[in-house]
């Protein structure tokens, strides 16, 4: 067995060969919040296989999904990206919106992470002006918006004044930190938005490892403060690409990672709600291959490969007894697979096309 521990004041990194173990508890269902092509965002119950309730929103188009902290109540982005909703999820009922949009200002939202409070959230967005003879194109922009006031209250400086058209950030569970996910990972005031530390992923993590890329958004059974993920790196004495996975812990800047040797197109990484396993789709769309793949996270190796008819697009999403594999996207179809054996069971199929889609365990933790 090996193991280094390497403590910068950055970074602390460990790569375990031996095997460990997560206990999370199986949960028996889950509940799936899917957006569709009209107004309504379905509420889909894994253990019953059915549509048991419609959320009727004011726009048209639900076309994005944030969970709260909480998990009590989802803010729901409109197909325009014009307008947010609050759906209160015990009700079942749009109880709040808003828009930045005013008069001849167009203000289109593209990013949004509501606090844990739920008083307050940032939003990242773009300003469009009509005039009479042209439109005037301002931004992006990082804000912070006030939920209860409906107002926007501060500007948030970009990282490095290095102005982004995309950008992924989130609150950590107690809101005291805003976290920045850039070329690095740049955590902020979660008051102030000043730079209290960073995480410098951009560059080598080790001396004689090449540059890694690791998930940094939790799986719904991760453990809280985890996200597990596949991740690639380069090895840069046999010039090739490696693959294995890593839990990334934000808040003590860690990561545990094994390989699992060269790289392939694997994708939509999800991990069982008993933390042993995880799955994939290896997808090589130019030759119409595809694959489940099963990681065995204790033994930490690839313990199945077995081929399947797959889809073009697809998402991967494992059910909440751990029993089965769901493989949906687009359309308006979901394909239940047996999670031990792969067998395909049955389709799924809903009146509506789907748009995007959370899902949330009943008991247990969950993290989107």
């Amino acid at each position: 067995d090996m193991m280094r521990m390497l403590d910068s004041g950055v970074w602390a990194l460990i790569i375990l060969m031996a095997g460990t173990s997560i206990t999370l508890e199986a949960q028996e269902t889950a509940l799936w919040y899917l957006g569709t092509y009209t107004r309504d965002i379905l509420v889909w119950d894994e253990a019953s296989e059915q549509v048991v309730d419609r959320i009727e929103m004011g726009h048209h188009t639900p076309a994005d999904i944030v969970v709260n902290e909480g998990k009590d109540r989802i803010y729901v982005r409109d197909g325009t990206a014009l307008h947010m909703e609050l759906v209160d999820l015990k009700t079942k009922e749009v109880v709040d919106e808003f828009t930045l949009s005013q008069g001849n200002v167009t203000v289109r939202i593209n990013g949004f992470a509501p606090h844990p409070s739920d008083e307050k959230a940032v939003i990242f967005a773009k300003r469009y002006t009509k005039l009479r003879d042209r439109y005037v194109v301002e931004g992006p922009f990082l804000l912070e918006y006030d939920l209860t006031n409906k107002t926007v209250t501060d500007t948030i400086p970009w990282p490095d004044d290095q102005e982004r058209e995309s950008i992924r950030f989130q609150y950590s569970p107690d809101g005291e930190i805003l976290y920045m996910f850039a070329e690095d990972i740049i955590a902020l005031d979660g008051s102030s938005y000043e730079e209290v530390d960073r995480w410098q992923i951009s560059t080598p993590i080790e001396s004689g490892v090449g540059r890694s890329r690791f998930g940094t958004a939790p799986q719904p059974y991760d453990e809280e403060g985890v996200a597990t993920s596949l991740f690639r790196m380069t090895d840069p004495v046999q010039n090739r690409r490696l693959m294995g996975i890593a839990k990334v812990r934000l808040s003590e800047k860690k990561v545990e990672f094994f390989t699992l040797g060269e790289a392939r197109p694997v994708r939509n990484f999800t991990l069982a709600p008993d933390g042993k396993k995880a799955y994939g789709l290896l997808e090589q769309g130019n030759i119409a291959e595809y694959e489940f793949w099963e990681f065995d996270l204790v033994n930490q190796r690839v313990s199945k490969r077995v081929p399947f008819a797959g889809r073009p697009r697809m998402t991967l999403g494992v059910s909440a007894d751990g029993e089965h594999l769901f493989i949906y996207n687009a359309g308006n179809t979901i394909d239940v697979y047996d999670a031990e054996t792969f067998d395909y069971i049955k389709q799924i199929v809903f009146d509506e096309d789907t748009t995007f889609e959370v899902m949330i365990p009943q008991t247990g933790n969950f993290t989107p």
